[in-house]
């Protein structure tokens, strides 16, 4: 690294998410008997986003210690984005 050059591309504040989608599409709510889940959360997919087209990216934000709030670590640190402010 050369003076200047940065160490972080993009850095996104803001909310992470687990969205869940129903695995029979078209079916009510209540007669879901499977779901997908999924990173969400504009910043987090922003963040991974940016990962993704090769630049350094991090995310400010907070989860919980608990499955779901494992899964994002686990997601953001799989994509390359820097978790050292989650």
């Amino acid at each position: 690294m050369t003076v200047g050059d940065p160490v972080l591309d993009v850095i996104c504040i803001g909310r992470s998410s687990v969205d869940l989608y129903g695995g029979q599409v078209g079916g009510r709510l209540e007669d879901m008997s499977s779901f997908s889940k999924y990173i969400g959360g504009s910043p987090t997919n922003i963040s991974i986003g940016c990962a993704r087209l090769g630049l350094k990216s991090a995310l400010i934000t907070r989860v919980g210690d608990e499955h779901m709030g494992r899964f994002i670590r686990e997601t953001l640190a799989d994509e390359s984005v820097d978790t050292s402010h989650v």
